[in-house]
């Protein structure tokens, strides 16, 4: 029932559709009676998987999962199709995204060269739950979760990295999200894992 607070807050939420079209990070508040509680909208049929990650006080990371049906009728999720190593867009900003390797042995670093909506480089951006940035990285079926934070001190070319495990081969979605004027991005991009 206890928390250490981890990035600013006590628990990450995050939120994905089964088939991962649909994400959201969120911050539960938990009140003086240790119930965890939020507020989200589901924008579509379908199954959701969530992933609270957290941190007891005194004892190690961890990720409570569970799922939830939201009825009606569930759209059908685009084909996952890799565009990484490459260039992607997102919700105001895009990346040129590098990969070291893209096989399941060891760590993979992860780089995103950011710009804006006019194709300028991104020099600007703010702290965001105390990190410049944040990855979270799902495996196709949505079994395997990873939630990384960027490498600290200074990347070539300006980037902002990370360093994933990826569990196994296959595909896998992953979204970087950083905070420039007051506002978070997300940026999303698809890799094939030899």
């Amino acid at each position: 029932k206890d928390f250490e607070t981890v990035h600013e807050k006590k628990l990450h939420l995050i939120i994905v559709r089964d088939g991962l079209d649909l994400f959201a990070h969120l911050h539960p508040e938990i009140d003086r009676a240790k119930n965890i509680t939020d507020m989200f909208t589901f924008p579509t049929a379908g199954k959701y998987r969530l992933y609270a990650d957290h941190k007891p006080t005194g004892k190690k990371q961890a990720t409570a999962i569970a799922e939830v049906n939201v009825a009606g009728t569930s759209p059908p999720s685009p084909q996952l199709v890799p565009n990484t190593p490459g260039r992607v867009k997102g919700d105001g900003l895009g990346a040129d995204i590098a990969m070291e390797k893209t096989n399941s042995e060891g760590t993979t670093r992860i780089s995103f060269t950011l710009f804006d909506a006019a194709g300028k480089p991104v020099v600007d951006l703010q702290p965001y739950l105390g990190a410049m940035g944040h990855l979270i990285v799902f495996s196709g079926d949505g079994q395997h979760y990873v939630h990384s934070h960027h490498i600290e001190g200074k990347v070539p070319g300006g980037a902002v990295a990370f360093e994933v495990h990826f569990p196994h081969p296959g595909i896998y979605k992953g979204w970087g999200q950083f905070r420039r004027s007051d506002m978070v991005h997300d940026v999303p991009f698809v890799v094939k894992i030899e």
